[in-house]
């Protein structure tokens, strides 16, 4: 099958059938382990890292490691309401919150995914890029950098999710402010993307930066909408518990890798661009405001 002469439509059938393939089996193969293993949070990982397996599976298939993109924001609610379900947990205005938050963000990032994308012909730049790096290690930099990585970060993030369907009885002023910043997260993100396809549609070359909207206050308000959501599902375990403890490390992780790894990674790509060093010096890197010239 050649992927490449696939129009968007049926790459989207193509994306639909490969990961409902890939949930299938990571339910399977969480059911083979279960008899094994008791902890629903080590067997639900076993489950995510099998549909990972199948995911990269298909992104050697295809020779596009972009397969895996919807990963991010497909399997988390696919997990959340799998976790619902085991416990038969009766639904409270707590968990609610926590399925509406995600649910929104999921959509909405899946939406921006699929606008964006224009088949099999191209993956992400940074895929690109790790490829050129490792050369010869290349398909093991492919499954731990591109696939495996990723899915451990956001897992890890659901681990505070699953502790708040177990845990929460009733709302608390935490869990409402957890609720507003994940809304917040995918309402910047919604408004930034559009911000971004818009003036990509109207830009004179390639070499200007963006300079409008909620991008004057921050370069990467999208990597901030992201953060925003996992410190939100983080403040509404926080609501629950009542206490800071060992789970506060799941989101600085992701804060973590933002900062170090994805924001240089951009900003690397985007030196070369003449405005970008004097829109550096004029605009805050996630929190927003104007610096002063």
């Amino acid at each position: 099958m050649n992927y490449l002469k696939m129009s968007k439509n049926q790459t989207g059938i193509f994306f639909i059938v490969a990961y409902l393939i890939a949930i299938a089996i990571g339910v399977l193969v969480y059911y083979i382990f279960e008899p094994m293993f008791s902890d629903v949070i080590l067997l639900t990982f076993i489950g995510n890292l099998a549909a990972t397996l199948v995911i990269f599976g298909f992104s050697l298939l295809t020779k596009n490691s972009s397969m895996y993109d919807p990963y991010w924001s497909v399997i988390p609610p696919v997990i959340i309401v799998g976790w619902i379900l085991h416990y038969q947990i009766q639904l409270n205005a707590v968990i609610v919150l926590l399925l509406i938050g995600i649910v929104i963000w999921a959509l909405r990032l899946t939406y921006n995914w699929w606008k964006n994308w224009v088949g099999f012909k191209e993956q992400d730049w940074r895929y690109d890029l790790i490829k050129k790096r490792t050369r010869g290690y290349y398909l093991l930099s492919n499954f731990g950098a591109i696939h495996l990585i990723p899915t451990l970060v956001v897992y890890i993030q659901l681990i505070n999710a699953h502790d708040v369907i177990v845990l929460s009885e009733s709302v608390t002023v935490l869990t409402i402010i957890g609720f507003l910043l994940m809304i917040f997260a995918s309402t910047i993100q919604f408004v930034a993307d559009k911000q971004m396809f818009e003036f990509r549609q109207t830009r004179p070359n390639k070499n200007t930066c963006i300079d409008q909207g909620v991008w004057r206050y921050s370069r990467h308000p999208n990597y901030l909408g992201e953060l925003s959501l996992w410190v939100g599902v983080y403040l509404m375990y926080l609501g629950v518990v009542q206490t800071i403890d060992f789970n506060i490390i799941y989101p600085l992780s992701m804060i973590a890798l933002f900062i170090f790894v994805s924001i240089p990674m951009m900003e690397r790509k985007l030196a070369d661009r003449e405005c970008f060093q004097e829109y550096k010096k004029q605009v805050s890197m996630l929190f927003p405001y104007r610096k002063r010239k």
